[in-house]
């Protein structure tokens, strides 16, 4: 098959790239390993409180689908359940769709999203412990209930949502726990760390004395809060935030019957004297997220490290333009945040592609980059605390790059 521009990812970065690309005549093909369009919009269910209140559902399979109609309609050419495994220079692709082999293309966006950290907790392997992510899509997307009587092991604003998430749905969640501490899950057991990520889900609480609460939980006063939260002062919606308690162990032969609770102190040690069952069937756990890059070292594109984008990302400008001509990134590829700022950047990429290709001004494309900095301001979730340090780290590498390769841009 022979296209102009192919996407990897048929999330939301993936998808609204291709529609800025088709409607200016470009042929574009998107594969995606799921079995359909839409990526983590699909499990997205909650009120978001920069959106008029009668109207402010953000549904994100309503919204996926929605993208996927407009991209089809223009043309677009999507292939779900299909793997890329292979790219060769001049952009030779090799697929496993069962018709379409290979695929020949003059540029490619990477807009590949997100997998989740694992989160070890003695136990963790038995039936009804699953991650957060596969809890949110069975909820959200599949319509069915992962349990009756949940907890929550790892405290962050995906955790939060998706807990939020269920228990509209009518699953009955008892409380959000930390994991023991122990070299695995690092800052996932520190309750004053926990306590500042808190603050970036603050928005999605309907209580708004949470809300100002969220603002204010940094510094010095984060040490008063956690020595005052040994009284569990702390819900959301009715879910009751555990920052010093911690979930040690998951009970039972097979499946999960209970599970283990001790205290934390403020500097996240265990009290082994003070120690509880809760009996529940189902645990979720969530370690947090990562940018999914194995399509761009397929690619040969320079690779960095920056913790405070998630980890290890494709190198790239703050256009989208990685350090290989003809490949650009979207989405949580450059770094974890949320759905808006990843379609904002779908759009970003598609436009510094088309600027490459002289089909669009500069000026559509500085538009695009303000947009996405906008989304990002407006975005209810934050799931990087020093996200802002993260970008500006990624800037001035990238300029290295650039230098050492004797080029000015």
């Amino acid at each position: 098959m022979d296209v102009d521009v192919l996407i990897v990812g048929a999330g939301p970065a993936g998808i609204v790239s291709s529609i800025e690309l088709a409607k200016r005549g470009l042929k574009v093909v998107v594969i995606d390993e799921y079995y359909k369009p839409g990526g983590r919009l699909l499990g997205q269910l909650y009120e978001d409180p920069n959106l008029p209140k009668e109207n402010n559902l953000w549904d994100g399979k309503v919204i996926a689908s929605k993208l996927t109609e407009e991209a089809v309609a223009l043309g677009v050419t999507i292939l779900c359940e299909t793997t890329a495994w292979k790219i060769e220079e001049q952009f030779i692709v090799y697929i496993t769709d069962t018709t379409v082999k290979e695929i020949h293309t003059k540029a490619i966006i990477l807009a590949t999203g997100a997998i989740e950290k694992a989160l070890p907790v003695k136990g963790w392997t038995k039936v009804g412990a699953i991650s957060v992510g596969a809890a949110q899509t069975f909820t959200n997307l599949h319509n069915v209930k992962v349990g009756s009587n949940v907890v929550f092991v790892g405290i962050d604003p995906l955790s939060i949502s998706v807990a939020l998430e269920m228990k509209h749905a009518g699953i009955n969640v008892l409380g959000m726990f930390l994991p023991a501490p122990s070299m695995l899950v690092s800052e996932k057991s520190n309750p004053k760390i926990t306590l500042e990520t808190l603050a970036l889900a603050s928005n999605l609480a309907p209580n708004k004395l949470f809300r100002i609460f969220g603002k204010f939980v940094k510094g010095k006063i984060s040490n008063l809060v956690l020595s005052m939260l040994k009284f569990n002062l702390i819900k959301i919606n009715g879910i009751p935030i555990y920052l010093r308690k911690a979930v040690t162990e998951i009970n039972g032969k097979r499946k999960v019957e209970s599970v283990t609770i001790k205290k934390l102190s403020v500097k996240g040690q265990i009290n082994r004297d003070q120690e509880k069952t809760l009996y529940v069937n189902t645990v979720c756990l969530s370690g947090g997220l990562l940018p999914l890059v194995d399509s761009s070292q397929l690619v040969n594109c320079e690779m960095v490290d920056i913790p405070k984008l998630g980890g290890i990302v494709p190198l790239h400008n703050q256009f989208l333009k990685t350090t290989i001509d003809g490949v650009y990134v979207a989405g949580n590829i450059t770094g974890i945040e949320g759905a808006k700022v990843a379609m904002a950047q779908g759009k970003l990429a598609a436009l510094s592609l088309l600027y490459d290709l002289q089909l669009v001004e500069q000026d559509e494309v500085i538009e695009a980059f303000e947009s996405v900095e906008v989304a990002r301001i407006e975005s209810p979730l934050q799931f990087y605390p020093e996200i802002k340090i993260g970008r500006q780290i990624m800037k001035d590498k990238w300029e290295e790059f650039q230098g050492v390769r004797g080029v000015v841009n």
